[in-house]
């Protein structure tokens, strides 16, 4: 059974160490972060931070706002809201100087540091740290693996802010890393580049006296892309934990799968419209066909879960209510909707429906697979574990709750499945 790459944290235990190897009150040990609600607080000015969980390391999906240089001396001089408006932070998080970033001294922003400090804390809370480069890239590469046709800046950039470029992708904020345009500071002339348009956030990493690393995402690229800056541009910082390294305690908002804003179809069948979806260079359905034909039922015989979840038809049936230009799916067809969300069946899952004994939903793609479960022998069953779904060839798709594993299954003529066509 294959398990989604980290993208999502339930009920997790782990524990960490901060750059320092001691924990919050001094001791040498670990430090434990506290979810409530489904964000982090920071104790130091009680600002507030939704988390993610995305290969191997939890990231703040929002940009960091702390910006008191009374307790934190570096950062006078060296943090800016954009276009020195308050509520610019508030919105889009602070921008930082490299130094004021890693809480340096301002000298160091023409002069090599030359640290040696594993996973610098910098102005991060306690247990939190400024990423590196390698794992800003391990962060790439985990979203690269789930993205599908390979638009991760798009995946990455919020649903809402950006503005949009006809040959870029529209924001979907799929994995939940809210990437904000928040804009950057310019350090020749202190002039703002434009919100909407860009977002930059700093790593740890330095290339020489004057410059360090960053990274990018345009509103007219689909890439997520690394750069070099000076030092004294005023950019973003996200913080970040590796996994191994962290208690947490409570459980990630994943509320933000429920505005992903999907590109629906929309396909026609016995008077009714249904929505569809393209995954990859396939077109299927979104949703399970409701047409009442001889030979097919509402589960329970109830029909209000014809309403919700669609009719159960047989095999026969199943073959022939499929309209012109859409057929019902052979294994063809699934094996390469499989690939194309990388085996990942919780991707695949609709969001409500199903059962609690520990399998979720994430529906990444607008798929929708519902928990509509079978009928064989006149007898109802599986409703709210499985998904099933007509495969040519007298098989199913079959969709569990409890795993990452999509797989076909052959059935009798006695059964009855929900159908969903793909276009030809």
């Amino acid at each position: 059974m294959k398990k989604i790459i980290g993208l999502f944290l339930i009920g997790m235990v782990m524990v960490a160490c901060n750059d320092t190897g001691v924990n919050s009150s001094g001791a040498l040990g670990f430090t434990t972060i506290k979810l409530e609600n489904g964000k982090f607080t920071d104790k130091r000015d009680g600002n507030k931070y939704a988390v993610v969980e995305i290969g191997r390391n939890l990231w703040m999906a929002e940009n960091l706002r702390y910006a008191d240089s009374s307790k934190t001396k570096n950062l006078k001089g060296n943090v800016w809201c954009y276009e020195n408006k308050a509520d610019s932070c508030s919105k889009y998080g602070a921008l930082y100087s490299w130094t004021a970033a890693m809480d340096y001294e301002s000298k160091y922003n023409s002069t090599m540091k030359y640290s040696s400090v594993y996973h610098q804390k910098g102005i991060c809370p306690d247990g939190w740290h400024i990423p590196s480069w390698s794992e800003w890239n391990e962060l790439h590469t985990a979203l690269q693996n789930q993205s599908v046709n390979d638009v991760v800046g798009a995946d990455m950039k919020s649903v809402k802010g950006w503005q949009q470029e006809e040959l870029a992708t529209k924001a979907m904020n799929r994995f939940g890393f809210n990437v904000l345009p928040a804009g950057r500071r310019n350090s020749e002339n202190g002039e703002f580049m434009s919100t909407g348009k860009y977002a930059f956030f700093w790593a740890d990493d330095e290339i020489d006296e004057a410059t360090s690393v960053g990274f990018t995402l345009r509103y007219d690229r689909d890439n997520f892309e690394k750069g070099t800056y000076y030092k004294d541009h005023g950019m973003s910082v996200r913080c970040v934990i590796a996994n191994s390294d962290v208690k947490v305690e409570g459980d990630i908002d994943s509320s933000y799968l429920d505005e992903i804003p999907f590109d629906y179809g929309e396909l026609e069948i016995g008077g009714a419209k249904y929505k569809t979806i393209k995954i990859g260079n396939q077109n299927w359905m979104a949703e399970n066909m409701n047409f009442k034909t001889d030979d097919s039922w509402c589960y329970n015989d109830d029909s209000e879960r014809c309403e919700k979840y669609g009719r159960l038809y047989s095999f026969e049936q199943a073959k022939t209510v499929c309209p012109e230009g859409w057929h019902l799916p052979t294994s063809t067809d699934v094996n390469v909707l499989v690939n194309s969300v990388m085996h990942y069946a919780s991707s695949l899952r609709s969001r409500e429906g199903w059962t609690d004994k520990g399998g979720k939903g994430w529906n990444l793609w607008g798929f929708n697979a519902l928990p509509a479960g079978g009928r064989e022998s006149g007898d109802y069953f599986d409703s709210a574990v499985s998904a099933y779904m007509w495969v040519d060839g007298l098989q199913v798709m079959w969709v569990p709750y409890y795993s990452e594993e999509v797989k076909l299954q052959s059935k009798g003529t006695g059964s009855a499945f929900p159908v969903r066509c793909v276009e030809n």
